[in-house]
């Protein structure tokens, strides 16, 4: 009795797997599909593939359909918002659209409280720009919670300067929406806890610079593990990479550290690889392979917290927030540096 039920659980298994694996199949499809639609419609608006790998990514993992033609028109109302010299006329414009269209049913709704919430740090002596247009749009997206935005954005200012007395060369703009996903959290001392994946990683091979302070952000939204955990965790995460071919770069710290927070008996590194592998096969991807490799981490951890069932709903939420915050950055890194290749060029 004991062996049939045995032999029934893996059966079971496997083809909860087969069917995970067909869904995951699907969703590069799809992928594809949509960044070469984006492509052919935004050739002459996005001379930037990276930009839109990024935003193809937020249609698929949001299991959002894509007209491109709303798209266009939420963009275009931004752009009407937008003063003179504002990077929401810029490129930056459509990534930030396709947030809103992946985040709600309302998206042009929503682009008065982009602007209110982007006033209101721009208020508290934040700086203009791309970034903090990020960490407006993360006010939005999680303005259903009963927090006052007030003071999540106070609190983001607090982390914000903690960051920058620990680490002045290293922190810059482009830590404000970390920054304001960690002012989310509960926690009494969070620069501290920073700091302390900061420093556990450095002694153990990670090198120091901004893509450590990067992880270290990220995995300070861990909650129900021992910081000691999180940092081994991270340590085997970063041989794995090696293991499977995968040189581990500091550009991919964030990866690492967004696999460091699965909960580890859905981690399969060689998954990953088989993702990262058929995008690098892809005509418009082969030349991007880090940008590749975050993609495959990111819909690998996705399809398997939708597809896990999770007990802990606060892990799910965790890993949620890490995926909207490496795909925030992203984008915003990717429009920034395409602003700033336009301008040298005009110059």
């Amino acid at each position: 009795m004991k062996l049939k039920l045995n032999l029934f659980v893996c059966i079971f298994k496997k083809g909860f797997d087969l069917m995970d694996n067909i869904q995951q199949k699907n969703k590069i499809t799809t992928y594809i599909q949509l960044f070469n639609e984006l492509k052919d419609q935004m050739k002459w608006k996005i001379t930037d593939n990276r930009l839109l790998m990024a935003m193809a990514s937020l249609y698929v993992m949001n299991d959002k359909s894509l007209d491109t033609n709303h798209l266009l028109e939420i963009a275009e109302n931004i752009k009407k918002r937008a003063k003179m010299f504002s990077a929401m006329r810029s490129q930056s414009r459509f990534s930030t659209a396709a947030f809103l269209d992946t985040n709600f049913d309302n998206p042009i709704e929503q682009i008065e409280n982009l602007y209110q919430y982007y006033h209101m740090f721009k208020q508290e002596k934040f700086q203009s720009g791309v970034f903090t247009y990020i960490a407006a749009s993360i006010i939005v997206k999680n303005q259903d919670k009963e927090v006052d935005p007030r003071e999540i954005i106070s609190k983001t200012k607090n982390i914000y300067q903690g960051m920058k007395k620990e680490h002045p060369f290293l922190t810059s703009t482009s830590d404000y929406p970390l920054a304001t996903l960690l002012a989310y959290e509960q926690h009494p001392d969070i620069v501290r806890k920073i700091e302390v994946f900061y420093d556990g990683l450095s002694k153990n091979g990670f090198k120091k610079g901004n893509d450590l302070q990067f992880i270290s952000h990220i995995l300070a939204l861990s909650r129900n593990e021992t910081e000691n955990t999180i940092i081994s965790r991270s340590m085997q995460i970063f041989d794995q990479f090696k293991k499977i071919g995968i040189k581990p770069k500091s550009l991919y710290y964030p990866v690492i550290g967004m696999l460091a927070l699965l909960p580890q008996n859905i981690l399969d590194m060689q998954e990953i690889y088989e993702i990262y592998d058929k995008l690098n096969h892809e005509k418009y991807f082969k030349w991007q392979k880090d940008t590749n490799l975050i993609m495959a981490a990111s819909f690998f951890a996705k399809d398997k917290l939708e597809h896990s069932h999770i007990a802990e709903t606060s892990i799910y939420t965790t890993i949620e927030m890490i995926i909207q915050a490496q795909q925030a950055v992203m984008i915003a890194v990717i429009a920034s540096i395409s602003v700033s290749s336009s301008s040298n060029s005009s110059n």
